[in-house]
């Protein structure tokens, strides 16, 4: 063995021999470098940041600008109310972002990233305002500057590769219409605590696939109902909260081969606190072979406002 290998291998075993029997390198560093956020997750008291997912420039020369966090705890739901540890500026786009924020490992590039929660709109006479979001928790502040500047970050609502778009939620049938994350809220819903109160909405998959020859066949739209802001510690019991598009195929035995019709998601909800609630409703096209929560297509939001007393 030549002395070049000889050292080198002798340099090798000693490091790994003093890494066994020191002290870990993450204790070694600097206090406030063991607190940057590339670090290992812990169980709790880690971050929860904000997140920028992209800008939409409209029609009338408004920007729509969408947000979502990540919580990289791996075991602790927090729960930030809206205040001076939760806010956004200006202050006109302050109220709508989430109070709580479950634990997410759904693995790949998204990780522990909740996309998408919410969206703001900045009207044209304030182009190039930037919307900033700021989270403080467990003595880690981070703030978020949603911006209309970066192609990179700019949004389409155009159908997507193979004519996926935002499904469509309804409150009423014939009522307001939401097609993006931004969302419609329903009227305030009055519950009590312990008494399981229904919530229901009509979705739709506005897409149109004619034309496109895949072997991979198109499902139905899938929705979720999680709990968007809430008391510090609620956990609301869901009856079924998510269904996905194959589950709701098997079910509905709908064709999605284009636009389909109105189809009813209800979810029965228990609060075992009283207080002032937001549920948010989530409708995909997750199962659409152009259509994933990676690249920001295609889902849109709704809100359900509810009231509950004792």
């Amino acid at each position: 063995m030549s002395n070049f290998k000889r050292l080198a291998g002798g340099v090798f075993a000693a490091a790994l021999a003093g890494l066994t029997v020191t002290t870990p390198l993450h204790a070694q560093l600097p206090e406030h470098l063991r607190a940057y956020q590339l670090s290992a997750p812990r169980a709790s008291g880690d971050v929860v940041g904000p997140m920028f997912n992209g800008w939409i420039k409209n029609e009338d020369g408004s920007v729509t600008m969408i947000f979502g966090f990540v919580n990289r705890n791996h075991k602790e739901i927090v729960d930030i109310p809206l205040g001076p540890n939760n806010y956004i500026e200006p202050a006109q786009f302050n109220g709508v972002q989430p109070t709580h924020f479950p634990v997410y490992n759904r693995g790949g590039f998204v990780g522990r990233q909740e996309r998408g929660t919410f969206a703001v709109t900045v009207p044209a006479e304030m182009a190039g305002t930037e919307v900033v979001w700021t989270l403080n928790h467990a003595g880690h502040s981070y703030s978020v500057p949603g911006r209309a500047v970066s192609p990179a970050y700019e949004m389409s609502r155009d159908p997507a590769a193979m004519g996926s778009l935002n499904p469509a939620i309804r409150f009423d049938k014939n009522g307001a219409e939401s097609t993006d994350r931004e969302g419609i809220y329903a009227p305030l819903v009055n519950a009590k605590v312990g008494t399981p109160v229904a919530l229901t909405a009509y979705v739709q998959d506005r897409g149109d696939r004619r034309g496109f020859d895949v072997d991979t066949p198109f499902f139905p739209v899938g929705t979720e109902w999680v709990m968007h802001q809430g008391p510090v510690g609620a956990t609301p019991v869901f009856d079924n909260p998510k269904v996905d598009g194959r589950q709701r195929g098997e079910t509905d035995k709908q064709s999605m081969s284009s636009s389909g019709d109105w189809s009813e998601t209800t979810t029965r909800v228990t609060f075992s606190e009283p207080g002032d609630y937001v549920i948010r409703l989530r409708v995909d096209n997750f199962l659409a072979p152009d259509s994933q929560f990676d690249n920001q297509c295609c889902w849109s939001n709704a809100y359900v406002p509810v009231k509950v007393s004792n």
